[in-house]
């Protein structure tokens, strides 16, 4: 059990992040409050360069959100309360990298792998984030599996895709990526396209599922944390085949 030499200031940066989501309304109290205490797990396993992969996420979606939200409600795609998000929310999202961060503090896993497991799960997040908000703005007709067949819905349908969308999930995701290798979290460039490409699968994977029986029982949050725990596994799967380069 050993706090990061970087942990002070990651918990600085992260104080900043809470108030700035406040401040912005992009987040509720006990959503800001909730985000808080994974970033302050982040830092505690992680250091400060935990920081920049969530706050590209984080504040990444809360434009996205925000964005075109005009059309958006016209095509009845918006999220409700502006987009505010609240602690569910981050529950759903965010409690695998939250775990990663502590058990990195406990030194219970080898920190490369656990460091892959957070960027992935984040960039799995954004790409969600990225598919859901910018898919609509950029046009282009959505489809999804109903009955396994190919349908043309409506955007914001669950599990609805767009090649608009796809693009946008996958830009986000390397951008995740990209935060965690430019901070060093990842230990080389291939661990970063590693994270990216899980994160973007596992956003396709919970998009294929969201249209079907057991997706519909999942629920939206249930199926973000189907699509945290995918992006994990796939990343993992990846670094045991040895395509991380480490």
């Amino acid at each position: 059990m050993t706090l990061h030499p970087g942990a002070a200031w990651g918990a600085l940066l992260a104080l900043a992040g809470a108030a700035l989501i406040l401040l912005t309304r992009q987040g509720t109290p006990a959503g800001a409050l909730a985000g808080l205490v994974v970033a302050l797990l982040a830092a505690a396993g992680f250091g400060a360069a935990a920081l920049l992969p969530l706050a590209t996420f984080v504040l990444g979606a809360g434009l996205l959100t925000r964005a075109g939200r005009e059309r958006k409600e016209r095509l009845s795609a918006a999220e409700a309360d502006r987009g505010r998000r609240g602690a569910p929310h981050v529950a759903a999202k965010l409690s695998l990298p939250a775990l990663a961060g502590v058990l990195a503090f406990l030194r219970a896993a080898p920190e490369g792998s656990l460091a892959l497991v957070y960027v992935a799960a984040l960039a799995g997040a954004f790409a969600d984030t990225g598919a859901t908000e910018a898919g609509p703005l950029l046009r282009g007709r959505a489809f999804g599996l109903r009955s396994g067949r190919l349908t043309a819905l409506p955007h914001g349908t669950p599990g609805g895709m767009s090649a608009g969308g796809f693009l946008a999930a996958a830009l986000a995701a390397l951008a995740v990526a990209a935060g965690g290798w430019g901070a060093r979290l990842l230990e080389s460039v291939p661990a970063g396209w590693t994270a990216a490409g899980a994160g973007f699968l596992a956003s396709v994977l919970e998009s294929l599922i969201a249209g079907t029986t057991w997706g519909t029982r999942m629920g939206h949050f249930g199926r973000n944390v189907f699509l945290s725990i995918a992006s994990g596994v796939l990343a993992l799967s990846a670094r045991a085949l040895g395509w991380t380069g480490s």
